[in-house]
């Protein structure tokens, strides 16, 4: 028994380290790959990791069962400098208000600087929420997560109240 239980315990701590080894910051990432054909098996390199579309936002992701892979030493963190603000965008959607802090804009400026016409992903808490090619630095620090629908402006708001920096 006392080797079944220590077995038990092996096999819990070992599946914690390796899901605490994939688990991702929120933040914009550099994708390196879009698996829309579904190929069976990718070799990803050590800096790189999988995440896949949010449910929340499917609706806008025609992708949506794609394997996004993303470069996780290229990314802007999504640090916040104040609590996110929810605001009405149409009858039937929201959108949510992003600030973030000093560090995290210049980070954004000098990322999307470097990375001009290349894809990016905004995943938080793990999925990807949207894809967009950089076309022009972005300054400020200002950013928005537009087209919510049934109530992901809510969920993403409890989400990211985690990340504003006090």
């Amino acid at each position: 028994m006392k080797k079944l239980t220590t077995l038990i315990l092996f096999l819990l701590l070992m599946y914690t380290s390796a899901y605490s080894q994939n688990k991702i910051k929120d933040g914009l990432y550099l994708i390196n790959y879009i698996d829309t054909v579904r190929v069976s098996e990718i070799q990803l390199k050590d800096n790189e990791t999988i995440v896949y579309f949010s449910s929340m936002f499917e609706e806008f992701n025609s992708d949506k069962d794609s394997r996004i892979v993303i470069d996780k030493t290229q990314y802007v963190p999504l640090e916040l400098e104040t609590m996110p603000v929810t605001e009405q965008q149409t009858e039937d959607k929201k959108k949510l208000l992003l600030s973030l802090t000093k560090d995290a804009s210049e980070r954004l400026e000098s990322f999307t600087k470097e990375h001009l016409m290349k894809m990016v992903a905004l995943v938080v808490g793990g999925d990807a929420l949207t894809v967009h090619k950089i076309k022009a630095a972005i300054t400020g620090g200002l950013l928005q997560i537009t087209r919510c629908n049934d109530n992901a402006c809510e969920v993403l708001f409890v989400k990211l109240k985690d990340n504003v920096v006090k």
